[in-house]
């Protein structure tokens, strides 16, 4: 899906999306906050001892709040449908989600 009239998409995101090797996990994290949070937090934790020693390091996580449970499940913004899904994993379909009601959604520009 494109990004919303004055939103950014990273690419990082974008590819790793479209990828053939990574789509269908980037996929699987569609309505699944717990899978989505368990794998974000091994990367972050790999990325964050690269070239350094681990046993030199402070473990500080204890001090990060966790995170507040999703307030809604996956939804479409207002004005976008299931064809704007550029859908890249050919093993699954993408999940129904619902649309929210209302007029097209747009960010603030900052």
């Amino acid at each position: 899906m494109s990004p919303l009239r004055g939103e950014i998409r990273l690419q990082s995101d974008f590819l790793l999306a479209r990828d053939s090797r990574t789509a269908c996990e980037w996929q699987s994290f569609v309505n699944n906050q717990y899978k989505l949070q368990s794998a974000f937090k091994a990367a972050f934790r790999k990325m964050t001892i690269l070239g350094s020693k681990e046993h030199t390091l402070v473990d500080c996580s204890d001090v990060v709040p966790t995170p507040p449970a999703p307030a809604s499940q996956a939804h479409l913004p207002a004005g976008l449908t299931r064809q704007d899904i550029q859908q890249a994993c050919n093993k699954k379909a993408f999940p129904t989600l619902p649309t929210d009601p209302g007029p097209v959604t747009s960010v603030a520009p900052v």
